[in-house]
């Protein structure tokens, strides 16, 4: 057992660089402080449940860490330490600024500019998990296929995220989809127009009417774009099938 949790930290230290360590624990740290927080001082956050929300995220905080316990031929093994720079910042974002901070109702667009945001992260994501099949499966794959991979998986992510919204609404009471246009109001301090819309109604009977509609349709809109921009980076520039960390190349040189 001692090596065994020797092995599992050297693994950690030899792929993680000291500023990657630094940069997770400066994002663990403030979700840590958030969530003592609103356990101690039980501050009211518009009926939500960021305790909870906030817990889940910063245990994501540490997905590296943990896929590590996995057997060695578990292809999460193979994932890049680099995917972390970028879900934890995912995590702090939603749960530290949008649901601590109430980001989501003081910045206009907050809860848009994260749904392109996310979908951009789960199209980086994929494409992280296609270069992991790559090395465990030992085959070669040209970095346009990889791309596109990961735009269908952030596409799907996307999708599946919509989908939780309706069943947590639908089955559990939830407004996540805001068709509780009262809910939605009362966390906008009382303003319609404070309810931040990528297409604004300001006719207020129509604004009524396709309120929970406009909300879902904008969503959508920006998971579009930012999986779009994703796909094009990573399309342009394939950071793991060039360079030395080139994953076709070693998997060349693992055959001769």
């Amino acid at each position: 057992m001692k090596n065994y949790f020797r092995n599992y930290f050297r693994r950690i230290f030899s792929e993680v660089k000291k500023s990657e360590l630094i940069y997770w624990w400066i994002m663990r740290g403030l979700m840590i402080f958030a969530l003592i927080d609103t356990i101690i001082n039980g501050k009211d956050y518009n009926g939500s449940n960021p305790p909870i929300q906030i817990a889940a995220n910063l245990v994501g905080m540490f997905a590296y860490e943990i896929i590590q316990f996995f057997p060695e031929k578990s292809t999460l093994r193979k994932l890049s330490p680099r995917f972390q720079n970028i879900t934890a910042l995912g995590f702090l974002l939603g749960s530290f600024g949008g649901a601590y901070l109430n980001f989501y109702y003081s910045i206009p667009m907050y809860d848009k500019i994260l749904h392109a945001t996310g979908t951009a992260e789960g199209v980086y994501i994929g494409y992280e998990y296609t270069c992991a099949l790559q090395l465990k499966y030992k085959k070669t794959c040209p970095p346009q296929i990889a791309s596109l991979c990961g735009l269908g998986f952030g596409f799907i992510l996307a999708s599946g995220w919509e989908l939780f919204e309706f069943i947590y609404d639908q089955f559990f009471g939830g407004d996540a989809q805001h068709w509780n246009l009262a809910n939605a109001l009362k966390e906008a301090g009382g303003n319609w127009q404070n309810v931040f819309l990528m297409f604004p109604l300001r006719d207020y009977d129509v604004f009524l009417s396709r309120f929970a509609l406009m909300d879902t349709m904008s969503d959508i809109v920006m998971n579009f774009i930012g999986g779009l921009i994703m796909y094009a980076v990573l399309f342009f520039f394939p950071y793991r099938h060039r360079g030395a960390g080139d994953v076709n190349a070693l998997i060349e040189s693992q055959k001769e």
